[in-house]
């Protein structure tokens, strides 16, 4: 089969098992979350530690976001370092070592609020520690930063000037998505979450009877006053799509490896797709299962972040190589 063929055969799979799931979501989002959340979820709360690893996913599953980041600013910095020269190399080395420890930092907060959450049960919990608390987040971050630059010196050289493109593919495969979700899309649709739903499974207009489909937008129907007094926090309406889902997915970055390094390896390319379809699958039921998100949240939100591997991928990794020979007169 031409590479031609085999990039069509693809497209043409990814788009009927896409279509086929989706279809499956519109039919049935709510009766697949009861039935998932049947032995997770208790009656009239929010937050559930009754699915123990439904909890370490929830906590966890976000990281290949800021995982995939940081090994990206380790990449430039020492693209920087090696082949760059005069003070704009420092200025610019400097900068992707800040930026590391940024995403470190967002990388802490991110996994000790969940872990918050789940200890006191609440999904915006009081708790000690003020200032002293960013304090430790910047610590981490700066050791953990600090790890990642050392653990990336030892990739050869040769191997880092090829990783530039991928890393800057994999900066626009955090922020093209998560920008999407996170400041336009959740807002917009208003979609409740079930678990919201479920504190007040019987009440008219909280409870199971405000069910929407992904499809519907209704904006932000209730203030954010009264979310916190309802529900305890102001993101109760922002079901649709999953950004736990879509950051997981960001371990797509994988598959961009394959070709930025040019892998060979057979079973290696192969595994490089294997792993981050599970990372992504994973967390995407288990978002289902702890109550805080549809089938259809799910599945949209990780399949955001796969087109955008595969849009950034072709732009900054392949270079229209796949385009190509799916267009091109002369593909073979």
């Amino acid at each position: 089969m031409t590479k031609k063929a085999k990039n069509w055969t693809a497209v043409g799979v990814f788009c009927l098992v896409f279509a086929l799931l989706l279809l499956l979501a519109s039919l049935f989002d709510l009766q697949i979350s009861k039935l998932l959340t049947a032995h997770a979820l208790q009656g009239h709360t929010y937050i559930t530690n009754d699915s123990p690893f439904a909890v370490v996913m929830e906590i966890l599953g976000s990281a290949p976001a800021e995982l995939l980041v940081s090994f990206a600013f380790c990449c430039v910095f020492w693209h920087a370092i090696y082949f760059w020269s005069g003070v704009k190399k420092y200025i610019f080395a400097i900068a992707m070592a800040g930026f590391n420890v940024l995403s470190n930092f967002v990388l802490t907060q991110d996994v000790t609020k969940y872990i918050r959450e789940h200890v006191f049960l609440h999904p915006n919990p009081d708790y000690a520690g003020g200032n002293y608390l960013l304090v430790f987040y910047l610590i981490v971050g700066i050791f953990l930063a600090a790890l990642e630059l050392l653990a990336v010196k030892n990739v050869p050289k040769e191997q880092i000037k090829k990783l530039l493109g991928f890393s800057i593919a994999a900066v626009a495969l955090l922020a093209i998505p998560n920008i999407l979700i996170n400041l336009g899309i959740k807002s917009a649709v208003g979609r409740i979450r079930f678990r919201a739903m479920n504190m007040y499974p019987d009440n008219p207009t909280y409870g199971f009877a405000a069910f929407a489909n992904w499809y519907e937008v209704n904006g932000q129907w209730i203030d954010d006053v009264q979310k916190t007094a309802l529900f305890g926090n102001t993101d109760a309406l922002k079901s649709f799509p999953s950004g736990h889902t879509c950051a997981a997915g960001m371990s797509y970055g994988m598959i961009m490896l394959n070709d930025a390094l040019n892998i060979q390896n057979k079973k290696l390319r192969t595994l490089f797709w294997i792993i981050p379809i599970v990372i992504t699958g994973t967390v995407a039921i288990t978002r289902i299962i702890v109550g805080a998100h549809f089938f259809s949240d799910v599945l949209i939100g990780g399949t955001m972040s796969f087109l955008t591997m595969i849009l950034v991928r072709e732009i900054f990794v392949c270079k229209g190589s796949n385009v190509k020979a799916m267009f091109g007169k002369n593909a073979e």
